[in-house]
């Protein structure tokens, strides 16, 4: 449970409180009778409770009053639905004077964790229907008062599909309760709904966010419905209302006869009726004197809430300041055991044990909340710190004495860790930051051996045959032991290595298949039926992708490095699929350019559904590949070695080809003709020759000059190397 709930808790109370109000239609144009003092005072003899603790039924309540004081009966109020506790109902005394002194001595009193309100009901008489119309009235007047006001934006860019997108616009002015984006025949109609707590931080809303262009697009931002809209729908409603509210004070009128016949038991001496009459009176003229005290409360702290979001727009919601957070408990910790644990840092108003919500068990952490913001300081300030083991050395198991000498900080022979609590958004960012430094220290990159890993409750693996989930359950344990068995073993960022796949795919076929999952990945993205890649996970490529990616444009180059299919001979042997002598082994290959492409590859492609020539459907097992450091510095290597080798000879031809020209041109500006390097006799020179014949001539002559010291240089590196 989080730091919050005590707030939730109030916020609990004031709605068991409000569901009240429908019988206070009856409370106003009262009749005034006039009565004796004493007359009175035997009247207000009942008491009205309310958050009661769930489960309670009127033997209880009478139990828990007749304790103190003598009882003559009790109801609790139900619902007629649920037949369940509305969380308040009515005691009757045996005089004012012992009901005066309960309400002092049990109002605010504790009760299985509840603390109870106490007050006292007085007589009066039914209201005229006049009256209750003008009640119903005010009463939807002040509930439409209260509600949050409501915005209504237009013209939105597509890009804004969803209402977690909308909300991102308009939390900076304040709590966004709700956000929604209309959609018709499953598209979009181009406006939303947002709902925002304070109607101050609505009107600032309006102000800020009307006009603001996003892609391209002028927003409007107006109240959600206009006052004529609301009066027609108003009208409409309030007859609804009206008929339903008689039928309602019908139905509680009859259940308070029907509750009564069981309290009737605790010595009432009148008749029946006049019980139950009682009892309705005592309910009504609470009602009376209570509701509007109840109101008062409601619109001051309403008030409050308004006036704090004016004074600090940007003030967190929960306040944690007296909340620590504690990592490392015991499993088998529970609630109240670690609220008297932490109870000699000071008083501790609550203790939570934070529970895993797939598997249900504990997660080792938990939340105490002190009633002193200065108890929680020293708390955390006083913790011990844990040292940073050495590098290269692997950490202890065991329990360092010396780290809490006093004990205060050790539970069931584990050393606790405390921290000051923060909201969820800090959470989050936290979390974030360090997933990514955990993941910086792990060069061998096991986090991607999860990848692919198909869970229970996805939607995925209903649609998964037995022999496929024991494939990949088969896989899974095998690579973990295979990565654990060998230290040199690394999982790779850009390979993905695929199984189960159809015998009548290639490597064409597969390189096909790696492009368009990309495409497919972006596509599902675009429509909200995957998750974009986090900011975490495009920065696994490192700093200089961009840089990477522009040169892999400028080269015209594609983002599938490599797609291949294994292929056997028929004596069981690997055999290269260009001979076509072989058939598929079922798995194979694909690399991307960067680990991007390969994560959208690789979560596009995991369980996708392919079809062989004989019809069969199978669906493929797709993993980042796992690989031998020592083998990839080896290839690295001889590709570097082969890199340079072709720099070099490219090198020496470019110099043959400039000494070739030089010498030729050399020989043209003396004036003297090429020498011939051919073996017998010169052509005769009888002042006629053809000048085409001239330049082939000279042009065969610089070829061969050419390719005479290209042998040259080749011969000369051999011999080096």
């Amino acid at each position: 449970m989080g730091p919050g709930s005590l707030t939730k808790g109030r916020k609990r109370q004031r709605s068991e409180s409000e569901e009240i109000t429908p019988l206070t239609v009856e409370d106003t144009g009262i009749e005034s009778a006039q009565s004796t003092k004493k007359a009175r005072l035997e009247e207000r003899r009942s008491l009205f409770v309310r958050s009661l603790p769930t489960g309670i039924n009127n033997e209880t309540l009478a139990d828990f009053f007749s304790q103190h004081f003598p009882v003559k009966h009790a109801v609790v109020v139900v619902d007629q639905k649920t037949k369940e506790s509305k969380g308040y109902g009515f005691v009757t005394l045996a005089d004012a004077d012992d009901a005066t002194a309960a309400k002092k001595k049990l109002d605010k009193a504790e009760w299985d964790g509840k603390r109870i309100r106490i007050d006292i009901a007085e007589p009066r008489k039914r209201s005229s229907a006049e009256a209750i119309n003008e009640a119903a009235s005010s009463k939807r007047a002040r509930e439409e008062a209260q509600k949050p006001p409501k915005l209504i934006v237009r013209n939105l860019p597509w890009s804004i599909k969803t209402s977690e997108q909308l909300s991102q616009l308009f939390r900076s002015y304040g709590k966004v309760k709700y956000a929604d984006l209309p959609q018709k025949n499953g598209r979009l109609r181009g406006f939303g709904f947002v709902t925002i707590r304070g109607k101050k931080n609505a009107e600032k809303a309006v102000e800020g966010v009307n006009g603001k262009e996003i892609d391209g697009r002028t927003l409007a931002v107006d109240w959600a419905v206009d006052k004529t809209t609301w009066d027609k729908q108003h009208e409409k409603e309030q007859d609804n209302e009206e008929a339903g509210q008689s039928s309602e004070d019908d139905k509680t009128e009859g259940a308070s006869v029907k509750n009564n016949d069981t309290a009737s038991a605790w010595g009432g001496k009148k008749p029946q009726t006049d019980q139950d009459g009682e009892l309705n009176a005592d309910l009504e003229n609470f009602m009376k004197n209570h509701m509007q005290h109840m109101e008062d409360e409601d619109e001051e702290e309403q008030k409050d809430e308004t006036e704090k979001d004016e004074h600090s727009s940007t003030k967190k919601t929960t306040d944690n300041t007296s909340t620590v957070f504690i990592r490392n408990l015991p499993f088998t910790t529970t609630d109240e055991q670690l609220k008297v644990f932490f109870s000699h840092f000071g008083a501790v108003r609550y203790a939570r044990v934070v529970f895993d919500k797939v598997t249900e068990k504990a997660a080792g952490t938990g939340f105490v909340c002190f009633v002193r913001e200065s108890d929680a300081k020293n708390c955390v300030k006083e913790a011990p710190r844990p040292k940073a083991s050495a590098s290269g050395s692997k950490p202890s198991l065991l329990l360092d004495e010396n780290a809490d000498p006093t004990g205060r900080y050790t539970l069931d022979g584990r050393l606790l860790q405390v921290a000051q609590a923060v909201n969820k958004a800090e959470a989050a960012s936290l979390a974030d930051n360090s997933l990514a430094k955990r993941r910086e220290k792990d060069k061998r990159r096991l986090y991607l051996l999860s990848e692919g890993a198909i869970n229970r409750g996805s939607p995925l693996f209903d649609l998964l045959s037995p022999s496929e989930i024991q494939m990949r359950q088969a896989s899974a344990a095998q690579r973990k032991k295979l990565i654990q068995s060998n230290p040199s073993l690394h999982v790779s960022l850009t390979r993905l290595a695929l199984r189960n796949i159809p015998r009548n795919f290639g490597s064409k076929e597969m390189k096909e298949l790696a492009r368009k999952a990309i495409v497919g990945f972006a596509i599902d993205v675009k429509e909200g039926r995957r998750q974009p890649l986090s900011k975490e996970e495009n920065a696994r490529d490192g700093k200089d992708a961009k840089e990477k990616e522009r040169q892999r444009k400028m080269k015209g180059k594609g983002i599938v490095r490599q797609a291949k299919v294994v292929f056997e001979s028929n004596q069981g042997s690997k055999v290269d699929e260009k001979s076509g002598a072989g058939k598929s082994r079922g798995y194979g290959f694909i690399e991307y350019t960067s680990h991007h492409w390969a994560l959208m590859g690789l979560r596009y492609l995991n369980g996708h559904q392919l079809q062989d020539e004989k019809g069969r459907k199978q669906r493929l097992v797709v993993e980042f590949s796992i690989e031998n450091a020592n083998v990839i510095q080896r290839r690295r290597a001889a590709e570097e070695k082969s890199t340079q080798i072709y720099q070099e000879r490219k090198n020496v031809g470019l110099r043959t080809t400039e000494i070739a020209d030089r010498d030729l041109q050399q020989r043209q500006q003396r004036g003297r003709a090429p020498r011939s390097h051919q073996k017998g006799p010169q052509r005769e020179n009888n002042g006629d020759n053809d000048p085409k014949q001239d330049n082939a001539e000279d042009m065969k002559q610089r070829l061969i000059a050419r390719k005479r010291l290209m042998r040259k240089k080749k011969a000369s590196v051999r011999g080096k190397n």
